[in-house]
């Protein structure tokens, strides 16, 4: 047989899969999406493309979930640490747990930069309006005085 005889057997295993069978093969994967079978089988397909987004987007906040949480667990690890080394000394404490989840404490943080920047900004603009008001009177008196 020619190379034209392995094309017509690939063909035969290629179209011996139906669509049926596809689509049946696929609808427990939307269903485990959280797909009903009706919607799956009978309402619009981009239903099902919005559906296996949505579970990607599931995927990624559960996996940024989990990392945070790992987070907080090697933050706390790393707090109570001192305690647990073997030769420290009697009374050694452990460090103190962070008051505010990480998220909050950087908003905060970014918020009390902003703030001081905007205050920053401010006082140079009032002197910036406080030497001009100077040097025009400075001017106008001395135009004043060298008439």
């Amino acid at each position: 047989m020619g190379s034209s005889g392995l094309i017509s057997e690939r063909k035969s295993k290629v179209e011996s899969i139906s669509l049926t069978q596809l689509f049946e093969r696929e609808c427990p994967y939307y269903m485990s999406y959280g797909m009903s079978f009706n919607e799956y089988w009978y309402e619009s397909p981009y239903l099902a493309k919005f559906y296996r987004e949505a579970y990607k987007l599931r995927l990624r906040h559960e996996d940024t979930f989990m990392w945070n949480q790992g987070m907080y667990i090697y933050e706390a690890l790393c707090d109570v640490s001192p305690i647990l080394h073997a030769f420290s000394k009697k009374g050694t404490k452990p460090l103190q747990y962070r008051n505010k989840p990480m998220l909050e404490t950087s908003t905060d943080l970014q918020t009390e930069k902003e703030k001081a920047k905007a205050k920053e900004i401010k006082q140079k603009n009032e002197q910036l309006k406080a030497r001009i008001f100077f040097e025009n009177w400075a001017r106008r008196t001395a135009e004043h005085f060298n008439k």
